[in-house]
């Protein structure tokens, strides 16, 4: 058991790579007795998280707010109420987290989610998500820090 932090995205597409940027920076900071994968696209990565206390997913979300803007919500959030908030990688993280949660052991799952500004070719996030990850990142480590998962961007 344990904790893991999964960031997801195409870095190829500028603020889609966001989960990937922020895994990345996650692994600057050395935390012990959390696992950090930055998964890409690749849909099969979740099989990884079998037997985590606690999954955190990070990717760009179409949520309506302004470029930047951080998004916590749990997986039963997007299965009940599916438009508010939906991933750029939309169903098949969704499909993939739902037959996660029923055939295997994962513990709570929480997405931490951020608006995009520019979806298009390039490998740098634009300046608005780029000045966010320090906030992202402090976001993520109050939810590796809550075990009940009750803390709100």
């Amino acid at each position: 058991m344990g904790k893991f932090v999964l960031g997801i995205g195409s870095a190829l597409l500028r603020d889609d790579g966001i989960g990937c940027h922020v895994a990345h920076a996650l692994e600057e900071i050395h935390l012990t007795e959390v696992k950090i994968i930055d998964g890409g696209t690749c849909p099969d990565i979740l099989q990884f998280a079998e037997g985590t206390d606690k999954l955190i997913i990070v990717d760009a979300v179409k949520g309506g707010g302004p470029p930047g803007q951080i998004y916590r919500f749990n997986i039963e959030d997007i299965a009940l109420e599916p438009k508010p908030f939906l991933s750029l990688h939309d169903m098949g993280l969704v499909d993939n987290l739902m037959l996660m949660k029923l055939w295997h052991s994962i513990g709570e799952t929480v997405i931490i989610g951020v608006e995009p500004k520019e979806i298009e070719w390039g490998l740098e996030l634009s300046p608005e998500l780029q000045d966010k990850i320090p906030q992202i990142i402090d976001a993520i480590l109050a939810e590796l820090n809550n075990s009940e998962g009750e803390g709100k961007c």
